[in-house]
């Protein structure tokens, strides 16, 4: 069901959120800035896992379960707003959350654009900047030689280099495509802005590991004016990045070894959020059950039916004896019932029926002059 997808990516993408925005600052200060921007993954990772189609009752998620408190939480927080949009209202989700995503993506296809028109008119005059996804281009101001002497220079352009070498327009084109699909998600634009000064922290701590002179460095960041553009598909070197932030940062250091554990350590926590996601959505993925109401032949029977296994009533009996089985399934926003049906021990017909979540459906069958009408009103456990 459309509007279950929805809420488990919205889901997902608030808990890595919330998970990223409270372990970053920690994780910088004790391991640097490289293992806070790479923590970032987690809210992508989170949002495909809970996406990915549920595993049975056999998965191997079953040996990597969440603490039970948190599991059960979870899973009811997603079944009782799963079953709050059922019934007519996946449709009308789904339409206003294609209008928030299409006018989320055009606001930010028409900041671009305008920029760029901006630029094509050498109206430029910031710092640079690396600009594009697949091919990137650096813009630099006319008055770039004269504003940065040769060593500042230097270090501004490798700063870009170093945007370019690993692939960080992609990933601000990822958050962008992330900020569009969970437009209605508060912190994931809250975690946008954060996610792209990290994505700055580390990289101005990979120049200064690589080419030093951190005095130099912090002089070409105050000499650089820059209006607040905030484009999603460039790597901008002031952009609207807290500069104290930046230059304390300067001042930090960490070695080696600590590095390489934060990234490690980050890494786990990726896979960790991918796993939980994973688990809450298996935990969720149980079978479900439905009451199927009869009349038939003057009697109104109940059954309560488990997804995919068969339920069945029989009124009479001996020759004359009707008999009914069920097998009901879920099927998109519907719920699809298969039914046999049979007198005195012969099969006459089978019945697929489609009905809504507490529609009606019925049938008429008959043998030997004889008809029998089946109706029925289906609804699911909540």
């Amino acid at each position: 069901m459309t509007s279950e997808i929805l809420l488990r990516l919205l889901l997902a993408s608030g808990a890595a959120c919330a998970l990223v925005l409270l372990l970053r600052r920690p994780l910088r200060r004790l391991c640097g800035a490289g293992a806070a921007y790479l923590l970032w993954a987690a809210v992508p990772a989170s949002m495909l896992a809970a996406l990915a189609p549920r595993g049975g009752a056999d998965s191997t998620l079953a040996v990597l379960p969440l603490p039970a408190p948190v599991a059960a939480a979870a899973t009811q927080v997603t079944q009782t707003a799963a079953s709050a949009v059922r019934g007519g209202w996946d449709e009308l989700l789904l339409a206003a959350w294609l209008a928030g995503a299409m006018a989320m993506a055009l606001w930010m296809a028409w900041r671009q654009w305008s920029f760029q028109r901006g630029l094509r008119a050498g109206a430029w005059h910031g710092g640079p900047l690396l600009l594009g996804v697949w091919r990137a281009r650096l813009v630099l101001a006319p008055t770039f030689r004269r504003d940065y002497d040769r060593a500042e220079r230097r270090l501004v352009l490798a700063h870009e280099r170093i945007h370019a070498e690993r692939g960080d327009l992609l990933a601000n084109a990822a958050c962008a495509l992330l900020q569009c699909l969970a437009w209605c998600n508060p912190l994931i634009h809250i975690a946008a802005a954060r996610f792209r000064l990290d994505q700055e922290l580390s990289c101005d701590e990979t120049v200064l590991r690589r080419h030093g002179q951190a005095g130099t460095y912090a002089k070409a960041m105050l000499k650089t004016q820059l209006a607040a553009q905030g484009l999603p598909l460039a790597c901008q070197w002031q952009a609207v990045h807290p500069l104290k932030e930046r230059i304390m940062q300067l001042k930090s250091s960490v070695s080696p070894a600590r590095r390489l554990g934060g990234k490690l350590l980050a890494a786990v926590l990726v896979a960790g959020c991918s796993l939980s996601a994973m688990a809450v959505h298996a935990a969720s993925a149980g079978p479900r059950h439905y009451n199927v109401y009869l009349e038939m032949d003057g009697s109104r029977p109940h059954l309560l039916v488990k997804e995919g296994e068969k339920g069945g009533v029989a009124i009479g009996s001996g020759a004359d004896q009707w008999r009914a089985d069920f097998v009901v399934l879920p099927a998109g926003g519907a719920i699809q019932v298969k039914a046999n049906v049979s007198h005195g021990g012969k099969d006459l017909s089978n019945f697929t029926l489609e009905v809504a979540d507490n529609g009606t459906g019925s049938f008429k069958v008959s043998d030997a002059g004889k008809d029998l009408i089946v109706k029925m009103r289906v609804s699911e456990v909540h």
